[in-house]
């Protein structure tokens, strides 16, 4: 009950915290140099601790693509300014380089790290390599990876997301899982550019992947959480084989640590649209900004979106959208031009958002208008109700919403089939607004039962299918 309740909170404040936000409003385009643009294939991004993003152009896409880092020089600027061309520079060489695609970014400070895979056929196709720029210096570079220096690279690694520790999350493709690597100069074991060993491999929700296709394409961690804390999550993001065979979306993992990797374990995020299904394209770039929101680029062609979702457990609640013209279930004739939005990221403030597509070949630029009072009719809900539970039916978890126009005292209470009451979810007073509340009827056989919402405005009640 404990457990639950403080669920029932984070949701309400999570609904408090969203009221007081105001509107994303579509800012301005950002090109590419117009030398590179020939080649360009935005793929990941990133931002480091100056608020200086920073963006990839990837052959993982597409083989006529370009592997090279851009940034942003100033915020205000149109152009992007290049801070490496691997195939300028030869690193791509199919003979003698270490850059076959580039795969991951992040950074952390002021430092950029990236991972890619070694080009086919220098040794094999299932080989890998990390780079670090130490303050985004190229002179500076630290190269790890297979036959360089560091150990745990051969295997594909995907997306890069680094803990405040310097820790970074990986996914592979080795056994459909996850791997991380110590990138500090603190910690002396595992030695500095090799992962962190783990004898069991923690499996991605979906499967064992097919022949490569459907793996984790990126990672996604809280910028300030405790990785030595098992409670604190991450996220990573896998795309599917196919349209029929669903295995992509994002996963959640916790139990495990920055240094104990393998007690980690994974849920698929559900929601209620069924937007986290995601299919073959790639990469279904995500990001964790400082507010603790899971940000999710919906790349294929059916969605054309990016949009942020609150997370309880393992349920996704879309919380705001960026406005794009070509979503096809919300268009807004004043939104970015997307096609196939493949990452965004969120400046530390929370109010400015960039997004890298790979179908219009640009970086789009968002901003948030001042806050609005939570006294704003316009944001309170018009009426008194209740929602049926997602899903339905369920095992053993299923998500309770309801509205409220006015602050109330209320009790949510679910009862059996001969209208005994099994489970107090609430009682006492409430804001108004709109509230979510997680039941977890694991100690409860299945049957049907039934949800009740008393309040000073009448009651509502419904039912909900436990099956097991």
């Amino acid at each position: 009950m404990k457990k639950l309740f403080f669920l029932f909170t984070l949701a309400i404040l999570s609904f408090n915290l969203q009221a007081q936000d105001s509107v994303w409003s579509y800012v301005q385009k950002i090109h590419f140099p117009p030398a590179d643009t020939a080649h360009i294939q935005p793929y990941l991004m990133t931002m480091d601790g100056n608020g200086k993003l920073y963006v990839t152009s990837s052959k993982a896409t597409s083989l006529n693509g370009k592997n090279a880092i851009f940034y942003l020089a100033n915020p205000t600027d149109t152009v992007l300014s290049k801070m490496i061309d691997f195939d300028a520079n030869g690193d791509s060489d199919t003979l003698t380089g270490n850059i076959g695609a580039i795969r991951g970014i992040t950074a952390l400070n002021s430092d950029i790290y990236i991972n890619a895979n070694i080009p086919f056929p220098r040794f094999s196709n299932t080989l890998a390599s990390q780079y670090v720029y130490p303050n985004a210096d190229t002179n500076l570079v630290q190269k790890f990876g297979f036959n360089i220096t560091g150990a745990g690279y051969g295997t594909y690694i995907h997306g890069a997301a680094i803990t405040k520790d310097t820790i970074l999350f990986t996914g592979i493709t080795f056994n459909t899982s996850i791997r991380f690597y110590n990138f500090s100069y603190g910690l002396t074991t595992p030695a500095r550019g090799s992962w962190v060993p783990l004898n069991v491999y923690p499996p991605v929700p979906g499967g064992p992947h097919t022949n490569g296709f459907d793996v984790v394409r990126d990672v996604a961690v809280i910028p300030t959480g405790d990785y030595n804390n098992p409670e604190i999550p991450f996220y990573t993001s896998r795309n599917s084989l196919s349209t029929t065979q669903v295995t992509g979306g994002v996963a959640i993992w916790t139990g495990g640590s920055q240094t104990n990797p393998e007690a980690y374990s994974a849920l698929a995020l559900s929601d209620a649209a069924r937007d986290l299904d995601f299919d073959r394209a790639i990469p279904y770039g995500i990001h964790v900004d400082h507010q603790g929101k899971l940000w999710v680029a919906g790349t294929d062609s059916t969605r054309r979106w990016v949009k942020q979702f609150d997370v309880i457990v393992n349920f996704a609640i879309e919380a705001a959208e960026l406005p794009g013209i070509n979503n096809p279930n919300n268009p807004n004739p004043q939104g970015a031009p997307m096609t196939s939005p493949s990452d965004v990221v969120v400046n530390a403030s929370g109010n400015i958002a960039y997004v890298a597509d790979g179908g219009s070949k640009y970086v789009y630029k968002f901003m948030k208008t001042p806050p609005v009072s939570v006294e704003d009719a316009d944001l309170k809900p018009a009426s008194f109700d209740l929602m049926q539970n997602y899903p339905n039916p369920f095992n053993p978890q299923t998500l309770i919403s309801f509205n409220l126009a006015q602050g109330s005292n209320i009790k949510l209470f679910v009862t059996n089939a001969m209208g005994e009451i099994v489970e107090e979810l609430y009682s006492g007073f409430i804001a108004s607004g709109k509230h979510n509340v997680v039941f977890n009827a694991s100690n409860l056989p299945s049957g049907n039962y039934f949800y009740t919402l008393l309040t000073g405005e009448g009651s509502f009640t419904k039912k909900m299918t436990l099956l097991k």
